[in-house]
């Protein structure tokens, strides 16, 4: 349903909302911890500091941290900045004209699901996905029976070790 970009940015600032004391996380350690790879995930990130969703701060005590309180950015804000959002506006069938007075035969059925989903992208913040119930991150490295408590990826040897793996494999990659 959402590209890659905004499926990155969602786990990414999740993490940063799941962080109380606000610090400033650096991409690569945050792509460790997601277990994705550094350049594309800063490249997102980029743009959404460029947006006003984030702060960003060069060197190594800098990184990226939320703009915001995490119940003040909503799904939607962020999927708006990374997907074409308009072609949820489209015909679902690609007719070039499709209005409630020229349907096609999933048009009512469409809009209606088109409605609810834009309701709950809007609805629903980062504080909520950082106070769901069970890791949203997919750091699979890591099987510390604390890897599910907010802020975890923030200590953990095991994922500051993925971390650096993921770097090694960027830099092998250059």
């Amino acid at each position: 349903m959402f590209s890659q970009a905004s499926e990155y940015a969602l786990r990414a600032l999740t993490v940063l909302a799941q962080n109380e004391d606000h610090q400033w996380m650096l991409a690569q350690d945050l792509a460790g911890c997601l277990g994705v790879r550094v350049h594309y995930l800063a490249k997102v990130l980029q743009t959404l500091a460029r947006k006003g969703i984030l702060e960003s701060q060069r060197g190594r005590a800098g990184g990226f941290r939320l703009a915001r309180k995490p119940e003040a950015i909503t799904l939607w804000e962020i999927v708006l900045e990374l997907d074409d959002v308009r072609r949820l506006e489209g015909c679902v069938m690609g007719e070039d004209v499709c209005a409630d007075e020229t349907a096609c035969p999933l048009h009512t059925l469409w809009k209606e699901i088109r409605t609810r989903f834009k309701d709950k992208l809007q609805g629903t913040t980062l504080l909520n996905l950082a106070q769901f119930p069970r890791a949203l991150t997919g750091a699979s490295a890591c099987q510390c029976a604390d890897r599910l408590l907010p802020g975890h990826a923030l200590i953990c040897k095991e994922a500051a070790a993925a971390a650096e793996e993921s770097r090694a494999n960027d830099a092998g990659d250059r």
